[in-house]
């Protein structure tokens, strides 16, 4: 009478040896052939295969008898076979790597201080109301609610003056740019 696998590894729970070399027979080549699916290395296959094996008899007492036993076996072969991958997988010391300061340099900080200067240059020319609604909305971080609260104006007159203001300072950041831009204050549209 031939045994399921669920009776063979009952049976190795209880220390049957006979019962585990049929499971051994059983499932030593299948389980060989699937570590090698997974890892493509002959020799690792076989290494797995048996300690697969080494782990189904020292594990046997603590399996599920109402689970599979097929499938517990190949969860352990796939949980060492994962292992193994993992193993293999090139490590990096950090002391070897340099670390990259992403701290800005000189000429990044000069050069965002230019930036920084030049748009509160332009801020400065643009006409008052919508130099206050630029202020309110960008540089102090108001919701247009708030802005629009604070000016005592409605949402849709804010948008307008950002809009504008926008536009306005679009045009004098090109005409800085290109050094034609006269720093006389310009007249409010």
């Amino acid at each position: 009478m031939i045994e399921s696998d669920n009776e063979l590894l009952c049976l190795v729970a209880n220390g049957g040896e006979t019962a585990f070399d049929r499971l051994v027979l059983r499932h030593q080549r299948p389980i060989s052939a699937f570590a090698y699916r997974m890892l493509g290395n002959q020799s690792d296959a076989e290494e797995i295969s048996q300690e697969t094996f080494g782990r189904v008899w020292s594990h046997a007492p603590r399996w599920n008898p109402d689970g599979k036993a097929k499938s517990w076996i190949y969860r352990i072969a796939h949980n060492l076979c994962i292992d193994r991958l993992r193993a293999r997988r090139p490590t990096v010391d950090i002391a070897d790597q340099e670390i990259e300061d992403d701290t800005p340099g000189p000429e990044q900080t000069l050069a965002r201080k230019r930036t920084e200067t030049s748009v509160r240059n332009a801020v400065d020319l643009l006409p008052e109301r919508q130099r206050i609604a630029i202020s309110l909305f960008h540089l102090k971080d108001m919701t247009a609610d708030e802005a629009a609260e604070t000016m005592d104006i409605s949402i849709d007159a804010l948008e307008s003056l950002l809009r504008r203001a926008r536009k306005k300072l679009k045009e004098i950041m090109q005409d800085q740019q290109s050094g034609t831009f006269e720093t006389a204050a310009v007249g409010e549209h």
